[in-house]
């Protein structure tokens, strides 16, 4: 944390967030090439701080995410669907090198959609969230012609 606090001293506009299983450096606000510039810095000293523990730093989407290796959204789909076995339809969507541990561990008949441009685990691909509200909204639709069948 001191060190993240720091980065937030010299960055105006960032700001750290404390979760549960990580602490997150959110850089959205500041100076978009001071920023990037910062956050490869920061990775860089937290990759030969953490060497030798558990712990690993992530980038993200104007994030450098602090967590151990077991703490991703792909560990966490397991705990999920031991608690709805069978499901009818599995969706899920994001934006962020994050949600790749989940599109990696999904089965293949699940629905992933990734939001933005770059490299993807995920099974289709959408522009930008409006194009994903559009996506959402057809379901919706759908849900409303099955019903009234």
């Amino acid at each position: 944390m001191p060190i993240l606090e720091h980065f937030v001293d010299r960055t105006p506009g960032s700001f750290v967030e404390d979760k549960k299983y990580a602490l997150v450096w959110h850089y959205r606000m500041a100076d978009p090439e001071f920023g990037e510039w910062l956050a490869n810095e920061l990775v860089s000293m937290l990759e030969a701080m953490l060497a030798e523990t558990e712990l690993r730093a992530f980038r993200g989407v104007k994030i450098v995410e602090v967590r151990s290796v077991w703490a991703n959204k792909g560990e966490i789909h397991a705990h999920v669907l031991a608690a709805f076995p069978n499901p009818d339809f599995i969706f899920a969507a994001g934006d962020d090198r994050t949600d790749e541990d989940l599109f990696e561990r999904l089965q293949a008949d699940a629905w992933t959609i990734h939001i933005g441009p770059g490299p993807t685990r995920a099974s289709f691909l959408v522009p930008d969230f409006q194009a994903l509200r559009r996506v959402l909204e057809s379901f919706a639709e759908l849900q409303n012609i099955r019903r009234s069948s």
